[in-house]
């Protein structure tokens, strides 16, 4: 419950910011390398890095903030394990949407360094097949907290190339009848268009 108060709070305080400020708009763009920080013990195959894509979309208040609002797919984890004779397969894909404040900070001419701070809605669900057959499939939906980092580097005035890091963490139930938290990052190159 107190995640979806502070969820409300952190919306409303970014909605009643871009009703008195005058904003430039911006979207953007950026794909790269995801990892999921997912336990491998006792699997024969454990690949915990993906492809993973970010669309964002943000108001600049002032010229060292802005709020943004983004859809980060995470892509998938795969594993592999042999018990009793059977291939057994396991597939996790997260992906999140996500509201934050993004402080920038003039580093030298036409780069800024960002950093991001807010709350993601992380949907995680992981299928597991024997022989190909779906034997278990379980999803979950969480609020985490999201911390971002990154560089950008205006092109020209409306044209930005940026590389960031995103990283947050999903919840999957685990045989015990609790909650196992994975750490999601993505690694990411793109661009965006202020506008």
């Amino acid at each position: 419950m107190k995640k979806y108060i502070a969820f409300g709070v952190a919306a409303s305080l970014w909605a009643a910011l871009a009703g008195t400020a005058a904003a430039d708009s911006y979207v953007g763009i950026g794909a790269g390398a995801s990892r999921f920080n997912v336990d491998c013990s006792g699997l024969s195959r454990c690949d915990k890095t993906d492809v993973g894509v970010k669309f964002f979309g943000g108001y600049r208040y002032t010229p060292m903030i802005a709020g943004e609002l983004a859809y980060i797919d995470f892509g998938k984890s795969k594993s592999t394990a042999t018990q009793n004779g059977f291939q057994l397969e396991g597939v996790l894909k997260s992906h999140a949407l996500v509201a934050d404040v993004a402080l920038r900070l003039p580093l030298v001419a036409s780069v800024d360094g960002i950093a991001r701070l807010g709350l993601a809605r992380v949907r995680s669900s992981l299928d597991q097949r024997a022989d190909g057959q779906v034997i278990a499939s379980q999803a979950r939906a969480s609020v985490q907290p999201y911390l971002g980092l990154g560089l950008q580097y205006a092109v020209q005035k409306n044209v930005s190339v940026d590389v960031g890091l995103d990283m947050t963490r999903a919840k999957l139930s685990n045989d015990t009848g609790g909650s196992t938290t994975s750490v999601l990052r993505l690694l990411n190159a793109g661009v965006s268009y202020g506008f």
